[in-house]
């Protein structure tokens, strides 16, 4: 394992970030899950930062990393105070954002960006923090379909949001909708549409729309929306689209 023992304070970061991100890409991971763990990394970090230790008696942290078969492990380590996650309140992401309890969405953020993730607090050893990241064989299995019926308006975009939550809250980040049943779309349906691929956004995941109906098209055209959503004509296409980029 390489690693990099450095202060636990905010001139840290910097380098932090370019020793993971090169540690990520020399194991074959791709633009997009490099950004990943460089995000839960600096995540975890500054969590070290400004609640292990005391702002005027910063202690050291150590980052290191290792590749085992398709798994790239990163293991941060410090000696500063200990936490249970378990009481760590899950944020609250549907609340107006002005009525939103501050707290625990870095976490949140490392859970949803990392594969797996494991705390272990050690009297003697320190607190350990193992994430890990699957390097990607090529072929997406972590895509969650679901196909969209009928009218998308003020009575039903509700229902669509609850349902694309539920996938979100069980750990879907790639999430396809197959519009090819939907004959009709809303302004409310679009604000449903943007509140999705923005949660989608903020966990690292993408949202995707395909084989729209003419009719549906023609509101993502008339709002410019087109140039917001990723538009795709077939499931097909959409599919092999996920971690490419929005277009």
């Amino acid at each position: 394992m390489e690693s990099i023992t450095l202060t636990a304070d905010l001139e840290a970061l910097a380098k932090i970030s370019a020793f993971i991100t090169e540690a990520a890409e020399s194991c074959g991971l791709d633009e997009r899950a490099t950004w990943q763990v460089q995000l839960a990394v600096d995540e975890a970090a500054t969590n070290i930062i400004q609640h292990a230790y005391d702002s005027d008696a910063p202690g050291d942290m150590t980052l290191g990393w290792r590749c085992e078969g398709n798994q790239f492990i990163v293991t941060i380590r410090d000696h500063g105070r200990s936490f249970d996650p378990e009481n760590v309140p899950t944020p609250d992401l549907q609340s107006p954002l002005e009525e939103r309890q501050v707290g625990g969405l870095g976490i949140y953020l490392i859970t949803r960006l990392m594969d797996e993730v494991r705390f272990d607090f050690h009297p003697q050893q320190g607190n350990v923090l193992t994430m890990t990241k699957y390097i990607d064989s090529g072929q997406r299995n972590d895509i969650v379909l679901i196909p969209v019926e009928g009218r998308v308006d003020a009575v039903t975009a509700p229902q669509l949001n609850r349902l694309v939550h539920e996938q979100i809250s069980t750990g879907a980040r790639y999430v396809l909708l197959d519009l090819s049943d939907v004959a009709f779309l809303s302004s409310s349906g679009l604000r449903t549409l943007l509140l999705i691929r923005k949660e989608l956004m903020m966990l690292g995941g993408e949202l995707r729309l395909a084989a729209m109906q003419p009719q549906v098209h023609e509101v993502f055209t008339l709002t410019g929306f087109t140039q917001v959503f990723a538009i795709h004509a077939t499931a097909d296409e959409a599919r092999s689209a996920f971690g490419q980029g929005r277009a």
